[in-house]
């Protein structure tokens, strides 16, 4: 299939090539690298650093739009060991006030704490002073890169406004109660949605995704929030409780961000 017949076929599924308009220019991210600082949760997957602080700026500028000033509250609900919602918080950190995380998976929570404990000066250096340990044991190049990455990652804290973190067990596909007040006031819905190769669905839905959209809409503000999702293309990125206003491939991946009706 010739290209201008992809691109014609993209534009009728409302699919458009991703296009970055925040992160337009190319730099390292290796500080953010899932090891190096950053805990590493086994069995869960880490996401790509350019395309979280491109998504997650999209929405900031579909919240002002809507005259929704930030800081904002920004929630994983399927955040497995919270890297996205780390790396989120460390670069846009000034934005952002609150960050939840839940998971139905209840042994990736101890790395998900770990991961946003770096969100704060005192969990930063807890982080440094066992890298420094590692180093004087060791004497790796990759422990004093990694010492390196924290120092850089602690300036970035230095205009954070990130004042609450917490992270949970919750299956958004089967929501409760508890789940709307932990969640109250949720602006940003950011998710990586299971995919079926590290991760997959838990619990005991038979439409998983239909089950989540309907999970987050019983939690947000319709004129207040808006919803990123990412999955991999074989996952229909559809509700009729929601309006998608931003439909996007990346990769083997797709991303729609949507509003609440």
């Amino acid at each position: 299939m010739d290209y201008l017949k992809l691109l014609r076929l993209s534009r009728m599924e409302g699919i458009i090539r991703m296009e970055y308009i925040y992160e337009s220019a190319q730099r390292s991210y290796e500080d953010f690298a899932s090891g190096r600082v950053l805990y590493n949760a086994q069995g869960t997957t880490s996401f790509p650093v350019r395309l979280a602080s491109e998504i997650v700026q999209r929405c900031f500028q579909l919240l002002e739009k809507k005259g929704v000033q930030g800081p904002y509250a920004l929630f994983d609900p399927c955040c497995g060991g919270a890297y996205l919602l780390t790396v989120v918080g460390l670069l846009h950190g000034q934005r952002i006030h609150r960050i939840i995380g839940s998971d139905i998976n209840a042994e990736v929570l101890g790395i998900a704490a770990k991961n946003l404990s770096l969100l704060r000066e005192e969990g930063l250096e807890q982080r440094t002073e066992q890298l420094k340990e590692l180093l004087a044991l060791y004497q790796k190049p990759s422990h004093q890169d990694a010492l390196q990455s924290a120092g850089r990652l602690r300036e970035l804290l230095r205009s954070s406004r990130v004042a609450e973190k917490v992270c949970f067990q919750a299956d958004i596909t089967q929501p409760e109660k508890s789940l709307a007040v932990s969640c109250k006031g949720t602006h940003i819905v950011m998710t990586d949605l299971p995919y079926g190769d590290l991760v997959s669905w838990g619990g005991g839905s038979d439409e998983p995704v239909k089950d989540f959209f309907n999970g987050i809409h019983s939690i947000l503000d319709p004129g207040r929030s808006v919803v990123a999702v990412i999955s991999d293309k074989g996952q229909k990125l559809k509700h009729d409780r929601f309006q998608r206003i931003q439909h996007m491939k990346v990769g083997k991946r797709q991303v729609a961000i949507f509003e609440p009706i």
